[in-house]
């Protein structure tokens, strides 16, 4: 994650002093990412990261810590945050939270051999399996990925608009597809990482050892997340919508969590639900790039195969 807020090496003391981490020796800041500040830090005791919230409330960070905390006692590889000397898992510096983790030992991969491209679907599904029917607490202050939650983000964009007619049109044609999505009720929800891309895992050889970054993550239903997995590595980085890959990373999904025909069928509307969450962030923003065709591309392509067809494509 980049760095936002600059800290001294007596913010770093401070910060410490709350802790049973030991002394501060140095730090490194991480240069990737947009939103938190994220820092390496050394003490007498070993490595942590240091993660300074620069715009969530407090209960959007416990979100944060406790699903964390809840998955590492179900024995996820997942980075655990660490109590303070209050056995806290959050603090507060200059009117921000922030929270010190475990140093997660491993490396980042751009592109994943096929034993490493097996490893970071099974783990998605063991986040599935212990978090299904996990309903925790603060689930209520993040980001739904639902109909209710695109169309609100999308009327706040909306004011950036020049042109009334060309905000009318696309909340017009946003509005008239958000009422085709159909989610039973009998699907399952749990939390759901929202943001697993190659770049938020670690691996040691073929092994990963890391899911990180759950800033994303909400209590939702659990398709959105394997919906996800599908846009990423079937369709993000392709021209068109590639079967086969689907095909097989939902049949290497389900050797470790089996989902129900009715979550078969509709992970073409939480597809459709992602396209949807791109365009509600990036609802005025498309007009500089063209972003906003071409995700109304894909959906109207989806339009045109149809949930049905889509489904025995992936299943039949």
């Amino acid at each position: 994650m980049a760095v936002h807020t600059k800290f001294t090496k007596e913010d770093f003391e401070k910060i410490i002093s709350n802790y049973d981490l030991g002394k501060f020796k140095n730090s490194k800041d991480f240069k990737d990412g947009a939103v938190q500040t994220n820092i390496l830090i050394e003490t007498t005791k070993g490595r942590f990261v240091l993660r300074y919230y620069e715009h969530r409330a407090e209960r959007y960070v416990l979100f944060e810590v406790n699903i964390l905390n809840y998955f590492n006692n179900h024995n996820y590889p997942c980075a655990m945050p660490i109590r303070n000397i209050h056995g806290e898992l959050i603090c507060q510096y200059k009117s921000k939270p922030y929270a010190i983790f475990e140093f997660v030992e491993g490396e980042h991969i751009k592109k994943p051999n096929q034993e490493q491209y097996k490893e970071l679907v099974k783990y998605l599904a063991k986040l599935h399996q212990i978090s299904k029917g996990y309903k925790p607490k603060y689930w209520d202050v993040r980001e739904s990925h639902d109909e209710e939650y695109c169309w609100e983000t999308s009327k706040i964009e909306d004011k950036r608009f020049k042109s009334k007619s060309k905000k009318e049109n696309r909340l017009k044609w946003l509005r008239s597809e958000l009422n085709k999505l159909k989610f039973p009720n009998s699907i399952p929800k749990g939390v759901c990482h929202c943001d697993y891309d190659i770049s938020n895992l670690k691996f040691k050889g073929n092994k990963l050892v890391g899911v990180l970054d759950f800033d994303d993550a909400c209590y939702t239903h659990i398709i959105f997340d394997v919906a996800t997995l599908v846009y990423y590595w079937a369709w993000l980085r392709e021209e068109k919508f590639d079967f086969q890959k689907a095909r097989y990373l939902l049949k290497q999904y389900m050797k470790y969590r089996k989902m129900s025909k009715v979550e078969q069928k509709h992970i073409y509307d939480s597809l459709k639900m992602v396209v949807f969450t791109y365009i509600a962030w990036l609802f005025y923003d498309g007009e500089k790039n063209n972003f906003f065709k071409k995700a109304k591309d894909k959906i109207d392509w989806l339009n045109e195969i149809g949930r049905e067809e889509f489904y025995k494509e992936l299943f039949g």
